[in-house]
């Protein structure tokens, strides 16, 4: 079909050499170099736009044609990715041929590489491409571009809603839907290695931690008959979270609250995810965190906080749908079960609590640091 493309002359065969060559774009096959010159040959020989393609935008070289107009997508202003695509000749959506797929997964790997300072504006323009659902095969280098400039850094909450909104609703939540997620790691791996691909999807895990934790205790903030003894809940084990010390975060509502508390979460943007008590006090709600090697279920009414070692069988689950309330409150377990009231004596719960989890895993408060240890019983 080439050979007679090349001797044929006529516009309507050229133009069906280049449209095969953007849709099929076939990088990895041995045709790859004798398509794209026969490409290029033909589209150098009319008065027509892909003359000016060909030498301005390499768009018949397989390598600087991706590149090129992939660097362009996330260089260009967010409203005027449209005009780039038809003055490239790519119609309106970069899906629709294996070229515009290519120059979207270079724009990826470009925008992945960048500063924090730089990354913001890149990663809106890769979302403001994205109107219709990423090509599966897209997904590992999306996911790639919009959490790897962030490892270090946290962006504004606006972006960091839009990167999570976005990523959940075509992956799945890292939490929630871990095998989707190894898959990702494992494209990844092919490229940055398994450590680093295993801190890049971290950082959707830390964000997603960190909004349970502050939405839940806001939310029963604004729910509670005692606020100023939520108040001093919220003000210690946030100290841990704003330290990076707290590894994760899951909320079981109370039945009767979880409507309410639902609808708070919603009112900031985010997407309220949590497990459901099936049994147990209606109206309490507790909030399943990790602290070391530790499992504490600390609970919106005046509850006992429980600890149980991480690998304990009798602790509860993270990320789980349902949860037995009676069994979160438990007052007996393995040697490694311990609950706390938080009646406060003088110097207070908090002291007690923070020398509690220093004891059980190094992990010294913010503020309270090693704490009070316990009494020796005899």
């Amino acid at each position: 079909a080439l050979q007679r493309a090349d001797v044929d002359e006529r516009r309507s065969t050229d133009a069906a050499v280049i449209e095969g060559y953007l849709n099929w774009f076939p990088q990895n096959r041995s045709v790859m170099l004798t398509l794209s010159e026969c490409a290029d040959r033909v589209a150098k020989r009319h008065d027509w736009a892909w003359k000016a393609r060909a030498t301005g935008w390499m768009m018949f070289d397989p390598c600087k044609g991706p590149d090129l107009v992939g660097s362009a997508l996330i260089a260009q202003n967010v409203n005027a990715t449209s005009y780039l695509l038809n003055e490239v000749g790519l119609g309106q959506s970069l899906a629709a041929t294996a070229f515009g797929k290519a120059a979207f997964r270079v724009a990826c790997q470009k925008t992945a590489s960048m500063m924090p300072e730089e990354a913001t504006e890149a990663q809106r323009r890769l979302l403001s491409m994205l109107d219709e659902a990423p090509h599966a095969s897209d997904l590992p280098d999306l996911a790639r571009a919009l959490l790897q400039p962030w490892t270090t850094r946290k962006p504004d909450n606006e972006h960091r809603q839009a990167i999570s909104n976005l990523l959940i609703n075509h992956i799945g939540d890292p939490r929630t839907n871990p095998v989707r997620w190894r898959a990702i790691v494992a494209s990844m791996s092919e490229h940055v290695g398994g450590e680093k691909a295993l801190a890049i999807v971290q950082v959707l895990k830390r964000w997603l931690t960190e909004t349970a934790m502050r939405e839940f205790f806001r939310a029963i903030a604004r729910t509670t008959d005692r606020p100023d003894q939520w108040k001093q809940r919220q003000e210690f084990w946030l100290a841990y979270l704003d330290a990076g010390l707290v590894s994760d975060a899951w909320p079981a509502l109370g039945q009767r609250a979880r409507t309410r508390i639902a609808d708070i979460i919603r009112e900031s943007g985010e997407q309220p995810e949590y497990g459901v008590m099936r049994s147990g006090p209606g109206a309490s709600s507790t909030i399943i965190m990790g602290i070391g090697d530790i499992r504490i279920a600390e609970w919106s009414d005046n509850g006992k906080c429980r600890f149980w070692d991480a690998q304990d069988p009798g602790a509860p689950k993270l990320y789980q749908r349902g949860y037995d309330g009676n069994s979160l409150r438990t007052t007996v377990g393995r040697a490694d079960f311990e609950q706390e009231s938080h009646v406060p004596p003088s110097p207070g719960w908090e002291m007690k609590f923070a020398g509690l989890i220093f004891r059980r895993t190094g992990v010294q408060h913010p503020t309270y640091g090693v704490g009070r240890a316990r009494p020796k019983s005899y």
